[in-house]
């Protein structure tokens, strides 16, 4: 034992507090980080044991597939994710897990859907040659852009930020130049004139804003040159989704504050849904643009508002009525939060309503550490959500700076 009086002669000349308050919750914290680190190690072993290939992609689940089928692009890249995230617990909570090996298998699957044809190559969202071919669709782009950034925040000079930059600019080349249609601007969902593209021309949040995300990060890392006015730069597609989709528009909010609908549909209707992942990425975004400092506009305090609204919007079970991707999109966008001071504690309650419903979704697992959606086993896109929020969850509060 170390120095100072054995326990069985306690000192009584002054009153101690054998474990002060700071030290219980530091205890108790500490805890907590170690816990939620098992836990998301035990969910990342599971996505590998049931989804895991050896070539670094993953089979496909769901009901209608081919044998054999690998998966798409957007579960794929969200398993990705959850990798990055389970790379940046410090290593002695998930001893055991070569977070090296793990990101290089990543990364060697994700150029199986390297689509290199057109003037703008992209990712498909089937790898090229397999019998479904696989359209281009701009968000699924923008969460590998955002992947890539994240690791190159984690591990300088391993991002592929060149790559980053060519899906940059395939999301410009989805802009709605067409100043005779309805709310002119906006990224098409999905790539136009081929494919789902000739027929679908939806214009969504979660097209536009991720990409306006991506540009900031890319031009903070100095990857591309600060946008030039009037090109259809970051402000541009944001002020696109905040004259087009902020719920609040309409008297509810002040403007910019959302909530935020899904999309415009190509016949100029509104889709009202309020999904989640909307809201956390457009609190990203104006995270990033208050970063870059520019403007009149308030964009820390419309990131907190938003921010607030989602928190009482989807509190208690409105959690459970989104998909579990969409909630771990919402708050790895909110915990940037923790690295503005001027947000408070506002930080601390994204975190304690992150821990509330990834321990709850915990909760329901089958013996072989795989989540269970409403009574059924989780998909691949379920599973790397829980590996995403319980890993982030033993994150030093610190390194939230690095996600994007």
């Amino acid at each position: 034992m170390g120095g100072g009086d054995p326990p069985d002669r306690p000192r009584t000349d002054i009153a101690v507090d054998p474990q002060p308050q700071a030290a219980q919750a530091a205890h108790a914290a500490n805890g907590a980080q170690a816990a939620h680190a098992a836990q998301a190690a035990r969910a990342y072993a599971a996505m590998q044991l049931v989804f895991a290939r050896p070539d670094g992609r993953y089979r496909r689940d769901g009901r209608l597939h081919l044998p054999g089928a690998v998966a798409h692009l957007w579960p794929f890249v969200r398993a990705m994710v959850a990798t990055l995230d389970l790379a940046g617990v410090p290593t002695r909570l998930v001893q055991g897990f070569d977070a090296d090996a793990a990101i290089g298998l990543r990364l060697a699957g994700l150029e199986r859907y390297w689509d290199p044809r057109g003037q703008r190559p992209a990712y498909a969202s089937d790898p090229p040659g397999t019998p479904c071919g696989g359209d281009r669709y701009h968000d699924d782009n923008a969460w590998v852009g955002l992947a890539l950034v994240q690791l190159e925040r984690m591990r300088p000079g391993h991002g592929r930020l060149e790559r980053a930059a060519q899906l940059l600019d395939f999301a410009v080349s989805g802009w709605d130049s067409d100043p005779g249609g309805p709310h002119p601007g906006g990224v098409f969902w999905i790539e136009q004139g081929r494919g789902t593209g000739r027929h679908n021309h939806d214009r969504n949040t979660v097209s536009t804003a991720p990409n306006a995300q991506l540009a900031l990060h890319l031009s903070e890392l100095g990857a591309i040159p600060a946008p030039a006015p009037g090109s259809i730069a970051p402000d541009r597609m944001y002020a696109w989704v905040n004259g087009t989709l902020d719920a609040g528009a309409r008297g509810v909010a002040p403007a910019g504050s959302g909530l935020f609908w899904d999309k415009l549909r190509g016949d100029g209707t509104l889709d009202r849904a309020l999904w989640s992942y909307n809201q956390g990425s457009m609190v990203g975004l104006n995270l990033a643009l208050a970063r870059r400092g520019i403007g009149d506009i308030d964009y820390q305090g419309r990131a907190e508002a938003i921010a607030l609204r989602a928190l009482a919007h989807y509190a208690g079970s409105g959690y459970e009525r989104q998909p579990p991707a969409f909630n771990a999109i919402l708050f790895r966008n909110l915990l940037a939060l923790h690295a503005t001071p001027a947000a408070g504690s506002l930080g601390a309650e994204v975190t304690a309503a992150m821990r509330d419903y990834a321990d709850r979704a915990w909760q329901q697992r089958d013996s072989s550490d795989r989540l269970r959606i409403c009574g059924h086993p989780a998909s691949l896109l379920d599973q790397s959500a829980i590996v995403s929020l319980l890993a982030l969850l033993a994150w030093d509060p610190a390194d939230y700076a690095k996600l994007a």
